[in-house]
Order: structure tokens, then C-alpha cells, then sequence
């Protein structure tokens, strides 16, 4: 009798020790299966740039300061080679600078010009955003009017230049308005100084290189690259998506805002679409109240009310636009004349955005920690069960 009673009792321990284990793997499962709620999905958008007119007028009588005043000479080391830059202005206090973008064509003193399209050349957007009229060149111990100024025009025809070049594998017709004589490039190339002619206080000399390799050139080159002048970026530092202590909300991971260039960008905007009862948050938790003009470097969060994620995916569309300071500007014609622009400080706007895919399970009123001690609540009364099987007494119908 003693052995059949054992070797029953044997059978109903394994058969409830296994039944438990199973029972509390499938419970354990269940559970970390209710954890794992979310993912992101982000996109980044091309930013866009709109602009302004730089003149409250729309004609402006074009004024060109002739020799002997009015010029910016350059030469290289030995006195020759000298390349000549006039200057020119939409005023006759000479105070609103425009540039040709017409290196061959005629000009008129008085000529009444009149305001075309906007400049739609990125490439002669960076040049203008990176030269004299915002004082993108400082040189050490010197006025830097009349050196930004041989640059920014330098600049501009010798892109203006190199682009066409590049679009008719490289030549540029004689009869072109771009075309630069090899003797005009060579100038260009070598000088190393120039010579105001309104005032020898502001001439200019490097010891070492020449004025094309030190400033040109780079700019020459970054331009023909320039696809857009101002962008931004939204990036979320990671596909977490976390609970709120209060299990009020969902929240995304920190998100920063870049905008290029970094230096000119003053600050940004936010929308959020997409979801219902949406709220920004700083670093710090706490719900930013106005969205517009936040400054820069600002990082944020945003939550989504836990009842409002479900098992249907749905996207959080944020929206970011960027201001910067920068210059924007129009072309000015008249009658087949020298081809005009001018530029002004203005503000553009850059946009881009991202998307956050919210995607769960109801929730079930269960958080992780509830979860455990419903688990192991679990475990326990399979334990009781157990003891209770063990210290009943099997009858013996023999």
C-alpha cells in the first residue's frame, strides 16, 4: 500500500509542476507580448525656401561710379595683370550695391531698371549669402568693403562662368555673356592686390596666394554644388517610445531640430497633426505653450493620451519650419542692358518634418509592474495547489 500510495503521489507532483511551469510561461509571454507597443517611422523633406523682394520700389535708376572713381583694380606680385571690377548701385547715394551677372553686356548710367523673378539660382543665392553683403570675408586689419566687394563680383561671374562651362562640356561660346578671356582668367587667377581708386586706405595685399585661391575659388566651388541655400533637419534620437509615470501618456524619444547654416538660423516653428490631443513637451516634461519662433537648440518631446493608442497604426506628422536671417533678392532688366541683382537682409523659411508611427494594443489597465505580480501571483497559487495535492491523502479502493 505504501508503494502505490507514493508512486501516485509521485504522478500528481510531476503532472502539477508541469502544468504550472507551462501555465506560467504562457502567462510570462502574454505579458512581455502586451509590452512591446511601439516603433517610429521617420521621413526627412527637402526644405524649402521662399522669398521676399529686396526693394519697396519696383524700378531703380542704376548708377555706375566710372573711372576714375569707382573701380576696384587688382594685379598680381609684379604690378600686371590687372582685372578691373566697377561699381555698381541701385541709388545715387551709393549706399544699395548690385552686382552684374552679365560679365558681357553694356551698362547705362540713369538706365530705369525694373524688377523681374526672384533669384531661383541657388548657387548665386549662396554667393550672395556668403560675400560682401552680409560680410561673410573678414580679413584681420582691414576695411573689408571694397576686398568683399571685388569678391562677391569676382565671384559671381567666374560661377556664372564655370557653370555654363559645365553645361556645354567645357566651352563657353565667345559670344556668350559669360565668356572670360584666357587673359581675363589669368588675371583673375594671379592677382594678390587691389586698389581702390575712392580710397588707397582700403587697398588690400596678401603675402602669400592669391586672392582667387584664397577667397574665389572656394566660394566658386561650394556654389556650383549649392542645391538649396537654407535646410533643415528633424531627427528622433532613437524608435523608444516610454510611458509617462502618470501611464497618461505616450511619449517619443528627444527630437532635435539642425538647420544649415547652423549660424544664420534664428529659430523654428511646430505643427503636430495626426493624432488627436497631441502636446509638445521640453526636456524637462513640461508642455511647451507656444510653438512658434522657439529658439534654437530647443529639443522636444511629444505625447500621445494612452487612450488614444490603439491597434491601427497611426502617424504623428511634426512639422518643422526654420527662419534665418539671409539675403533675397530679384533680377532687374532693362531693354538688353547689363542684367542686374541686388539683395537685402531678409528672413527665408526652410521647411522639413517627420513622421512617428504610434501603433499598441488597448490598453488593459495593466502596466509591467502589475504584470509581474499577476505572474507571479500566478506561480503562487500553482505552489498552494501543489502542496495541497501532496498533503491530501490518496484513497485506496483495494
Amino acid at each position: 500500500m505504501e508503494k502505490i500510495y507514493m508512486e501516485e503521489s509521485k504522478k500528481q507532483k510531476n503532472s502539477l509542476f508541469n502544468f504550472s511551469v507551462v501555465l506560467s510561461f504562457v502567462v510570462a509571454i502574454i505579458g512581455i507580448f502586451s509590452i512591446g507597443l511601439f516603433g517610429i517611422v521617420t521621413s526627412q523633406k527637402n526644405g524649402l525656401i521662399s522669398y521676399a523682394a529686396p526693394l519697396t520700389s519696383d524700378t531703380f535708376n542704376f548708377v555706375k561710379a566710372d573711372a576714375p572713381l569707382g573701380k576696384i583694380a587688382s594685379s598680381n606680385s609684379s604690378g600686371g595683370g590687372i582685372f578691373s571690377v566697377p561699381k555698381y548701385y541701385a541709388d545715387t547715394a551709393k549706399t544699395i550695391p548690385v552686382f552684374c551677372v552679365e560679365y558681357r553686356a553694356d551698362t547705362e548710367n540713369g538706365a530705369t531698371y525694373t524688377k523681374g523673378s526672384v533669384i531661383d539660382d541657388y548657387g548665386l543665392l549662396y554667393l550672395l549669402n556668403h560675400t560682401s553683403a552680409n560680410s561673410g570675408v573678414t580679413v584681420t586689419d582691414y576695411d573689408n568693403s571694397s576686398l568683399e566687394t571685388y569678391i562677391t563680383q569676382v565671384s559671381i561671374w567666374m560661377y556664372l562662368y564655370e557653370k555654363e562651362k559645365a553645361a556645354n562640356n567645357g566651352t563657353v561660346a565667345t559670344s556668350s555673356k559669360n565668356y572670360l578671356s584666357a587673359d581675363e582668367l589669368t588675371s583673375i587667377k594671379n592677382a594678390v592686390k587691389i586698389v581702390d581708386v575712392d580710397d588707397n586706405s582700403k587697398n588690400f595685399q596678401l603675402s602669400e596666394g592669391t586672392i582667387y585661391d584664397t577667397f574665389v575659388k572656394p566660394l566658386v566651388e561650394s556654389a556650383l554644388k549649392a542645391t538649396n541655400y537654407a535646410s533643415v533637419t528633424v531627427n528622433a534620437a532613437s524608435t523608444d517610445i516610454s510611458k509617462t509615470d502618470d501611464e497618461k501618456y505616450y511619449q517619443s524619444d528627444v527630437i532635435t531640430v539642425n538647420g544649415d547654416p547652423s549660424s544664420s538660423m534664428k529659430s523654428f516653428d511646430i505643427s503636430v497633426e495626426g493624432i488627436d490631443g497631441v502636446i509638445v513637451i521640453n526636456e524637462n516634461g513640461e508642455t511647451i505653450s507656444s510653438l512658434k519662433n522657439l529658439p534654437v537648440g530647443t529639443k522636444f518631446r511629444i505625447r500621445v493620451p494612452a487612450e488614444k493608442v490603439t491597434e491601427t497604426a497611426q502617424n504623428a506628422k511634426i512639422s518643422v519650419t526654420g527662419h534665418f536671417d539671409s539675403l533675397t533678392g530679384n533680377y532687374y532688366t532693362h531693354d538688353g542692358l547689363q542684367k542686374v541683382v541686388t539683395v537685402t537682409g531678409s528672413t527665408i523659411d526652410a521647411k522639413s518634418g517627420i513622421e512617428i508611427e504610434f501603433v499598441g494594443v488597448p490598453d488593459t489597465g495593466m502596466n509591467g509592474i502589475q504584470t509581474i505580480y499577476f505572474i507571479g501571483l500566478v506561480v503562487l497559487l500553482c505552489g498552494v495547489g501543489i502542496v495541497y495535492a501532496n498533503a491530501k491523502p490518496v484513497k485506496n479502493n483495494q
